[in-house]
């Protein structure tokens, strides 16, 4: 069990380093007063990036994006950081800042869904078919990569799935809960863990990790990416990018980097 802990906390402390790596959020603090400052959950940040460039070319307004967990943007919007949109990759953390009075009136938007899969690094050999059922026994004394349930989305529907699945608690002791899919994503490409649970977009983009199965979708709540405008930070440049991600050139962004839009 020693033995097991301190290689967990040897995990934990090499994945401290690969946040760095995987994900550098542009800071609010650099944006210019016509800038639009988008706070996006990771899982978004290819796509984000593509309309943000696609956007830009059209209109001349420049866009700021942050990429991190939606709970803790969220909890960085709450405490006064300075976006314009929030976009995250679930209901929870939006209606969290309903609660707290600091969206606008309307609140927000449903713009993509998504999938979850099991992946192992590319060259694993992994039973075919695979059985999930079967996990914790092919775990053995390995860890299982998931993003953290409290605070990130894919880990509350990760938790769901498994829950679902009766594989929750006799997974207990084995998860290495990290703080946004993109650190999960980077773990398992490291091959410092034999599988992991992340988004269908986020496996697709990696060369380096294979697609093991996945997760039955009645298993887990639907995975809904949720947008808003922050309340008094509604400028005609933010409102002007809001409409474009919802718009059908905006959609076509998404479903080009594989998420399920709210046209299908």
């Amino acid at each position: 069990m020693i033995k097991a802990h301190s290689k967990c906390r040897k995990l934990i402390g090499r994945i401290l380093i690969l946040i760095g790596m995987t994900i550098m959020p542009s800071s609010a603090a650099w944006a210019v007063q016509d800038d639009v400052v988008v706070f996006a959950a990771a899982s978004t940040a290819n796509v984000i990036t593509a309309a943000a460039q696609e956007f830009e070319k059209r209109t001349g307004f420049s866009i700021t994006a942050s990429f991190a967990g939606s709970g803790t943007l969220a909890r960085q919007i709450k405490e006064g950081a300075p976006a314009n949109i929030f976009i995250s990759a679930n209901m929870k953390w939006l209606d969290y800042l309903t609660k707290a009075g600091l969206l606008e009136a309307g609140g927000s938007v449903e713009i993509a869904s998504n999938q979850l899969v099991l992946i192992a690094p590319k060259d694993t050999v992994v039973p075919d078919p695979f059985d999930l059922g079967k996990l914790p026994s092919l775990l053995a004394s390995e860890f299982l990569a998931i993003g953290n349930p409290e605070s990130v989305p894919v880990g509350a529907y990760t938790k769901s799935a498994f829950q679902s699945l009766n594989i929750w608690d006799e997974l207990k002791g084995k998860y290495v809960q990290l703080p946004n899919v993109r650190a999960v994503l980077s773990l398992v490409e490291r091959a410092e863990v034999p599988f992991a649970v992340v988004y269908a977009t986020d496996a697709q983009l990696s060369k380096k990790v294979q697609i093991v199965t996945s997760l039955p979708q009645d298993a887990y709540p639907r995975i809904s990416y949720g947008m808003a405008m922050i309340k008094g930070n509604g400028s005609h440049a933010a409102k002007l990018f809001f409409d474009f991600v919802r718009s059908k050139d905006g959609q076509d962004i998404f479903h080009r980097f594989g998420f399920i839009t709210t046209n299908e």
